[in-house]
């Protein structure tokens, strides 16, 4: 199998394909989501021991609503964690994820619009998508 480096397929060939190292913009993208999911879970964290700290007859429902608040935010950074796990390691789930992260990002106007167009364009360059889609 061959790599053709215009639209990142392999094809039949002569020789089998040599492994095509993690750009380096994976590993960047990578690391931040881990910073953002492990901002994700501190705040969770905290809210969670914020609900756990209020007293019982200080606020009637408050405790809950900061439980389920909590409960969200460990939730959501548990699911980016795993999945900027997947997306350093090459599995093509976690790039799929990275660009539905990027497309949600386009509405966050004017500065997420800017980044999620520069992450969706690179993750559909031919070389980063190859590197996701070869044999593991």
């Amino acid at each position: 199998m061959a790599y053709c480096p215009v639209c990142g397929s392999f094809r039949l060939g002569p020789s089998p394909p040599s492994r095509i190292p993690r750009p380096e913009g994976v590993l960047l993208l990578g690391i931040i989501q881990i910073m953002g999911s492990a901002l994700l879970m501190a705040i969770g964290a905290a809210a969670l021991a914020g609900a756990i700290a209020v007293p019982p007859g200080l606020a009637s429902g408050a405790p809950q609503v900061l439980a389920i608040f909590a409960s969200w935010f460990l939730i959501i950074g548990a699911i980016t964690l795993l999945a900027a796990i997947a997306f350093i390691s090459g599995r093509e789930w976690g790039r799929i994820f990275m660009m539905i992260a990027a497309a949600i990002e386009l509405f966050n106007f004017p500065i997420g619009t800017i980044i999620g167009i520069i992450v969706l364009w690179y993750l559909t360059r031919p070389r980063v998508k190859a590197y996701f889609r070869q044999p593991k």
